[in-house]
């Protein structure tokens, strides 16, 4: 199964020109927890940085939205367990 990711919009700090990026949501989480480096990058410049303080918070906002839906096998009836592994 794929890492669940996060598209959002970047500014190229170069150009100014808005384009999509993707992060692994785990990662963004990891960064915005621990106060560690989260980089960004833009396509027209090929160009990475890290991250500001408003940019940080946006992401925040972004995953503050986020429905996350989470299946555990504890949290499913056992029959259901066979039922989604067969």
């Amino acid at each position: 199964m794929p890492e669940p990711t996060l598209t959002f919009s970047v500014t190229c700090p170069d150009c100014a020109l808005e384009s999509f990026s993707e992060i692994p949501i785990a990662v963004i989480a990891n960064g915005l927890l621990t106060g560690k480096e989260l980089r960004l990058y833009s396509n027209c410049h090929g160009r990475y940085w890290t991250a500001t303080f408003a940019e940080r918070e946006q992401l925040r906002k972004s995953l503050s939205v986020l429905k996350l839906e989470t299946h555990t096998i504890q949290e499913r009836p056992r029959a259901e367990q066979f039922e989604a592994a067969g």
